[in-house]
This record gives structure tokens, sequence and C-alpha cells, in this order.
């Protein structure tokens, strides 16, 4: 147990004093007196952890942790979310232990201490995966304690505010972070305020002179404005007034990010963003705002597909408010936000605010509701991701983006990303739903599962039994539920191929060892699997499939001592594999030599892609088993293979009017399907066409060549070999 007095000459320091001032007026107003008492002792004992540490700024380390509780202080948290936002570093960077603060706080502020030094002592491979990680952190953290969350971003914040002292690349990589991944958690769970800074913080660190040219030309053009917006305001207010409405009406001007941000999405110039500036309404009760708005819209034009109604359908975060571009004086558009002052204090403290107290045993809001629905639903997102990294990245796209909503038949709402398409329907219905989904209907009319949707659209779902998802399909959906439920099934499907191929592998080595499956004994099994640390002959058999081992190398560890002695040390496969085309996904057909049935054939096992079968003469085939020759894999097709395989076919033409669509109409009359067409003009009035096409086997092939080869402007067709391009 540490000891410590208390007392600390860190706490004259001016900064110090200047930090600590700011703090008490921060919490005078709701703080009492034995709260104050407790506040005082933590800044005191903080002092006394931190006092040989000294920040890049050269001021005592105790400045950041006491204006991280006075940013909380701005929220009004409770008195242990204070203290922990006081005593947030000292576990990581002090003597300070966990028994420490239960002795002289409580359990409580020693749990969110904790928890806030679990975030920061993750160590990762590259940025990426850091940041991946610690958003996942981040997110358990906050489905257990939202207060853990909000301590971060405070913490963060701060950070921002003095990160002029960080190196030119540390402003750059923290910067990053706070944009991809704390101004969106901050947005998520409704404290926008804090979404806002941060986001401003981090685009002039990363975009100075981007920065720089935003609040000159928005100072400029507000300069131009004020006028017109404070009439505009008066207006208002008046009108209000004039219809038994007492209101508070403010102008506002859009953020330097979100003014980037819509000028980078657009395509525009600063003098090109209209809603540049807008106007607030805040009035008392909630049917005001709709009467508000009808006001308004007497008053100013209301712009066409410019009203959004988020108090009917909320924002994920609990957000309410009525949105509403007009067109006001001297053709100025301007966004009108109407609220009460419920909304109002929601929108700028968020629903975190009903967490921050930690009334757990208060009554649930529709608000928090649904963010507890939306942790819930990322949680399990997660749970289906394959590595921190896939659930991020799918899940990145959807934080910055804006809803639509839209009805099912039954008239109950659907919220999705905006550009979300039928098939994200489908999934946010249930992923059963979306995996036999074959079309939709939208207000009434057939239409494609890529189909975009638009807020108030009514969709409906046709499905039907035996499809199988194909990775075709993640480039239909925008969703991060669509593309985590489709990837899974993706994985699931080559897994279970890479089951059932690795056990014929398997079968294959032992069986030239004068084994077999069957005759393998648990001990033995049980001993490969601990010298390979896999969990269970599932996956060593899913390993060979794969390419990550040998088959004939743990055919030999599987075999009885007296088998083993008895060996060559040369492994000859008595048979080949046999390939007829139904192995799935886990069996490779590379594009430097198009193997078709027919050819014959060798597989190399790529560490990278698992089964990969080449013409046994591929120059890169040769190439590669030259340093792995323990790579190479005996092949054959089988008698009867099945499905389509892809070739390349080179057309030498005259050049002449007509000529490819003529031969893609013979192609597709002989049931061949195209894949890709490519065309290269040579001189003298040729031409070459390279089509890759689907065909059975070689004889199909060369029956299609045989017909091609008959046609009048044709010169020359043959197969093409791209052996270097693989």
């Amino acid at each position: 147990m540490v000891s410590l007095s208390f007392t600390s000459d860190t706490m004259s320091h001016k900064a110090v004093q200047v930090a600590f001032k700011k703090l008490k007026e921060n919490t005078n107003l709701y703080l009492n007196d034995e709260e104050k008492s407790a506040l005082r002792k933590a800044v005191h004992y903080g002092a006394y952890a931190h006092e040989k540490q000294i920040r890049k700024s050269g001021e005592p380390y105790i400045t950041h942790p006491i204006a991280v509780a006075a940013i909380l202080a701005e929220m009004r948290v409770d008195i242990d979310t204070l203290i922990a936002g006081v005593l947030h570093d000292t576990i990581e960077d002090t003597e300070i232990g966990f028994d420490d603060l239960v002795q002289e706080f409580n359990v409580d502020v020693a749990n969110l201490v904790e928890a806030v030094t679990k975030l920061d002592k993750l160590k990762f491979r590259n940025f990426k995966e850091a940041q991946a990680e610690t958003f996942v952190k981040m997110l358990f953290a906050m489905s257990d304690d939202v207060r853990v969350i909000v301590i971060k971003l405070a913490d963060r914040l701060h950070n921002m505010r003095t990160i002029a002292a960080m190196s030119h690349s540390g402003q750059k990589r923290i910067s990053q972070e706070t944009i991809d991944v704390y101004a969106p958690i901050a947005e998520r769970i409704g404290l926008k305020h804090m979404q806002k800074e941060l986001e401003d913080h981090a685009f002039k660190a990363l975009h100075p002179k981007r920065y720089q040219q935003i609040i000159t030309g928005a100072k400029e053009i507000a300069g131009n404005r004020k006028k017109a917006i404070e009439k505009i305001c008066k207006n208002i207010e008046k009108a209000l007034l004039d219809a038994s409405m007492v209101a508070e009406v403010s102008g506002r001007q859009k953020s330097p990010y979100s003014i980037y941000k819509k000028i980078k999405s657009k395509q525009l110039t600063l003098d090109e963003v209209h809603d540049l500036f807008g106007v607030r309404i805040i009035v008392q009760e909630l049917h005001q705002c709709y009467l508000a708005l009808g006001v308004i819209h007497n008053l100013y034009p209301p712009s066409e597909n410019g009203f959004k109604d988020y108090i009917a359908v909320p924002k994920q975060n609990g957000y309410q408010s009525l949105h509403s571009i007009v067109t006001g004086p001297y053709g100025l558009k301007l966004e009108i936000q109407i609220r009460t002052e419920n909304m109002d204090q929601m929108s700028e403290a968020g629903v975190a605010a009903h967490w921050l107290y930690k009334q757990k045993a208060a009554q649930s809001t529709a608000s928090l509701n649904k963010v507890r629905n939306w942790l819930g639903s990322l949680l399990r997102l997660q749970a289906d991701s394959g590595s921190s990294l896939e659930f991020y990245e799918n899940f990145k796209s959807d934080l910055g983006l804006d809803e639509i909503y839209v009805f099912t038949p039954k008239g109950d709402i659907v919220q999705l990303p905006i550009k979300s398409t039928a098939m994200d329907f489908a999934y946010a219905i249930h992923t059963s739903v979306g995996s036999h989904a074959v079309s939709a209907v939208v207000n009434g009319e057939p239409a494609t599962l890529s189909k975009v949707l638009e807020t108030g659209d009514t969709v409906s779902i046709k499905t039907t039994k035996g499809l199988t998802v194909t990775a075709d399909w993640l480039s239909v959906v925008v969703s991060s539920k669509a593309r985590t439920a489709i990837r899974k099934e993706l994985k699931d499907i080559k897994d279970e191929d890479a089951l059932l191929l690795g056990h014929r592998m398997l079968d294959r080595a032992l069986d030239t060892f004068g084994h077999s499956f069957e005759a393998l004994d648990a001990r033995t099994i049980k001993k490969v699997l601990n010298h390979y640390q896999l969990e269970s002959m599932d996956d060593l058999l899913k390993s060979f499939a794969y390419g990550q081992l040998l088959p004939s190398i743990v055919a030999r560890k599987l075999l009885p001592l007296m088998k083993k002695r008895k060996l060559d040390k040369d492994y000859q496969p008595k048979e080949a594999l046999i390939i007829d085309g139904t192995e799935g996904s886990i069996v490779n057909y590379p594009h430097c030599c198009f193997p078709l049935p027919g050819d014959e054939i060798t597989g190399y096992l790529s560490p990278a892609k698992g089964v990969v079968i080449h013409r046994s003469q591929c120059v890169n085939l040769l190439e590669t088993l030259k340093d792995s020759p323990e790579r190479s894999v005996k092949c054959q097709w089988n008698v009867d293979p099945s499905g389509m395989f892809k070739t390349k076919l080179m057309v030498d033409v005259i050049n002449r009017t007509g000529v490819l669509a003529n031969l893609a109409s013979l192609i597709a009359a002989e049931d061949v399907n195209i894949v890709t067409i490519d065309q290269v003009d040579k001189e003298g009035g040729f031409s070459q066409l390279n089509f890759v096409v689907e065909v059975e086997s070689k004889g199909h092939a060369t029956q299609l060549m045989n017909r091609l080869q008959r046609h009048t402007e044709v010169l020359n067709v043959k197969r093409v070999y791209h052996e270097k391009n693989h």
C-alpha cells in the first residue's frame, strides 16, 4: 500500500492553479460541499502521484487530468466520474494501485480508472490494427459502463486541444485516429459538441492549410451574411410570438470540418455551400415543434426533399429535431432546426447523460434503449467478424453516414445507412432473409436487390431455398450488418469445402504409406494436434486445403512407430488428387494458364491461396516449385468434371464495323458466357479481341475456337496462357 501525504509543491504552479480554478468554476453550481471536498482531495492526491511528471508542453502533468475533469464537469457528471477523470492515469503512470484507490476513494472510482487504463495498455503490429482493437475495446467498455468512454473522450479532447506540443508525425497519427474512432463514437452516444471539437482539432492538424482557408473564407462570408441571418432570426421570433409561441431563436454556423466534408463529398467551392449558416429554434412543448415548422414555411419556402423528421424517427443515438432547408431573403439557403429544450439538452449532452449518474434503477427512456440496442447489435456484429480489423473496417463506413428510414409492408420502420440497397434491407430484417433473398418489391414495383432505397420506401423481399452466397454480393450492400453476415457465410462455405478437400488429401497421403484414416489412434492424433497447436482434427484437415500444412509430412507423424521406421525418404503418392470442379472456393484456377478439364494439371499448395491448380507445363508453376518442390500436388481431372471453367481466347480480326458485336453474338449462340472483352486496335486495319469465357472443358473450348475460326472476318484464334501474370 502506498502512503501519501497528499501535499505537493506542484499545486502552487501557476498552470495547475489555473486548471484547478476552471474545474471549481465548472463544478460549483452542481456539487454539494461533501462532493467538492472529495474532488479537492482527488486533485491533491493526483498532484502528489504525478509530482515528478512533466507534459511535453513543459507544464506539470497534473494539469492534464484536472483539465479532463473540467471537461467532464461541463456535462455535469457524477462525483465518481469526476474523481476518476482526475486520477485516470494514476494506475498506468504512477505507483498508485487499484487497492489504493479503493481505500482512499471507493470501488466505483477504482473500477473506472482501471477500465480506462486497460484501453491504453494495448500493443499492436500496426496502426490499422491498433485503431481496430481500440474501437472494439471501447465498444465493450461502453456496453458495461459508458462513463469509461466519456472519460476517455474527455482525455482525448484535452490531448487534441494541446496537440501542438507533439511531434509532426505524432500529430498526424493521433488526429487520424481521432477522426476515425473517437469523433464517431462521440457522435453515436450523442456528445455532439465533443464530436465537433474533436473533428475540428484533428482537421486542423491533418490539413492546416485547408483548415485556415475555410476559417478565413467562412469569416468573410459570415460578414456578408451576418445582417441577413440576424434579420431572419428576428422575423422568425416575431412570427412565432404572433402565433402565441415563446421560443429561443439563434443563428449558427457549420463547423470547419463539416464544411470540409461537404465541399469534398459534393465537389463544391466554399461559396457554393448554401447551408453554411442555419437557425436553431428551441420551443417549450413537443407539439410546438410542428406548429413552428408551419410558421417557418409560411415565412420562407421550403426546399424540395429538404425536410427530415428526427422527432418521429430519432437517430440511433437518440437525437431528435425537425430539420428543414428553406430559402430566405436574397435567395439565401439555410437549414432550420426546431426542437424542445429537452431535445436540445439531449443533442448536447447525449444519451450518455442517462448513464453518467449511473442511475441503474431509473426508468429506461426510449433514447437510452435505442443506444443500448445499437450497442447490442455492434457486439453481435463483432462476434460474427473474423477479426477486430475486419469488424472495424466493416463498421467504420457506417459511423459517419446519415440514415434513411424505410418501411416493411406492416408499417414497421427499418433504419439503414444512406445509399442502402434492398439487399441491405433484407439483412436488416434477418440474416436468413438476406441469405435467401432473390428479388424485392419497392413501393409496389418489382425491383432488383441492388435497388438503392430512399427514406419513405416500402420494401418487401422475395426469398427462395437453395441459394449459395457469393463474393459478388459484397458489391451490392453498404451496411456493416450485411457485409459481416455475407463474409461470415462465405467463410463457413469455404471452411466446409476445405474440410472435405483436406480429408481427401490426408486419406491420399496415408494410403501412400500403407495406412488409413480409420486406423489412426486417438493418442497419436492428440499428440500431433498439440505439436501443431491445433484444437481439433477438423482444424488439421482444413490446414491442408489452406496450404498451411503439408499432408505428406503430417501423415508421417500420424503413422505407428514401426511403419515410420520402414519409410523411404522420398514421398511419392500412389494416386493423384482428383479434381472435379465441385471443390468450391478452396480450389483456385489461376489466370496465368487458365487450366481446363482435358489439360494435364499439377497442384501447388499455396500458404496464401490453398490448392492452386495449374497446367503441368505452366512456367509460373515450374518457377514456384524450384524453391518449394514439396508443395507440389499430383492431380488429375475427374472423368466427368462439373461446373464451368474460365479460359482466354485471343482472336485476330479484320477491323470492320460490327465485328465485335457479331463475334459476341456467335459466342452467346454457343451457350458460352463471356466474362470480359478487351479490344486492341493494330495497324493496317486489324484488331485483336481478347475474350475471357466460361467453358466446360478443353474440348468445349476447341469447339468454340473452330466455330470462331470459320467466321469470315476472323484471321486467327488461339488459347492464351499469360504465364507471367500469376
